[in-house]
């Protein structure tokens, strides 16, 4: 290392999860979503990054606005933890690959970051190898009725009422969302950007506004996160949107009469009742150590 750490080295400990941390920091370029990955507080991540700096003497990252920027000690330790945390992560799934087989049909919500399922996926492959995983998106109703169906074997969804036997990951508020340009002038028909009919979130929308006497109209649908956060940056009109998937772009909309409270939504694992297999187990095992499950 350079310089700046002559006569700390002795003393300085690096732990894997810091190192895992500050990998996400820099991934992202966000404490935000970086804690959402880790599911840490933001708050949590601040401390540990300050931690690791005074632990190492030196600022790892410098701010230009909402920009996380590399110092060069920085890019110099970014280097060692992608060897280091790559190293650990392999070795640990050495000395635990299974010998589990089988095959494990798996549905998730397409809110869910993509980097964290991802993760969990191919931390799931290296450890069992010999389980065919095969893994669907979609939104929450769709992958709830195919799993009723028996076409999936576990799930991952959004719901409004966690059901018996759900394993809660974590719950998260709604909010009305829109772009910063967006022009709100009370009188006109408010444009609805939304998942579609299958979306869960949309008759309570429809419902509130109904409710409120505001006149709203559909502006655009789409399946999938990435058209929804594009529509609302496009300012093609106003959405309800999970508060840890809101970008920093968006903004939170209001309307005189319109009540702001939305019901909460809990993201759970719910299995098939009739997949009770150790490799199911060892996915939902998978989850609740990636993605974390509240105390």
């Amino acid at each position: 290392m350079s310089d700046t750490c002559v006569g700390h080295t002795e003393c300085v400990r690096l732990d894997i999860e810091s190192l895992r941390m500050f990998q996400a920091v820099v991934a992202t370029g966000s404490f935000t979503e970086a804690a959402a990955q880790l599911n840490l507080t933001q708050s949590a991540v601040s401390w540990k990054m300050k931690r690791l700096e005074e632990r190492l003497g030196a600022p790892l990252i410098s701010r230009e606005g909402r920009q996380i920027h590399l110092t060069e000690f920085g890019k110099e330790l970014l280097s060692h933890a992608e060897r280091i945390v790559g190293a650990h992560d392999e070795a640990v799934d050495s000395l635990y690959k299974s010998q589990l087989e089988g095959t494990v049909k798996l549905g998730t919500n397409d809110e869910i970051e993509a980097i964290a399922m991802a993760q969990v996926a191919s931390g799931f492959r290296r450890r069992h190898p010999m389980v065919r995983l095969h893994h669907r998106v979609g939104l929450s109703a769709p992958i709830s009725q195919q799993l009723a169906a028996g076409e999936l074997d576990v799930a991952v969804i959004q719901t409004f009422e966690p059901e018996d036997g759900d394993l809660v990951l974590w719950s998260d508020r709604l909010q009305w969302v829109c772009s910063p340009s967006y022009g709100d002038h009370g009188g006109e028909y408010v444009p609805l950007i939304t998942y579609g009919n299958n979306c869960i979130v949309r008759p309570v929308m429809i419902d509130m506004l109904n409710e409120a006497g505001i006149d709203h109209y559909s502006s655009f649908e789409a399946e999938n996160s990435v058209a929804v956060w594009s529509a609302i940056s496009a300012n093609l009109g106003v959405a309800v949107m999970n508060e840890r998937n809101c970008l920093q772009d968006h903004r939170i909309w209001s309307r005189d009469g319109l009540d702001p409270t939305l019901p909460d939504v809990h993201f759970v694992v719910r299995t098939n009742t009739r997949s009770r297999s150790a490799a199911v187990a060892a996915l939902i095992d998978e989850f609740v150590d990636a993605l974390g499950v509240p105390g």
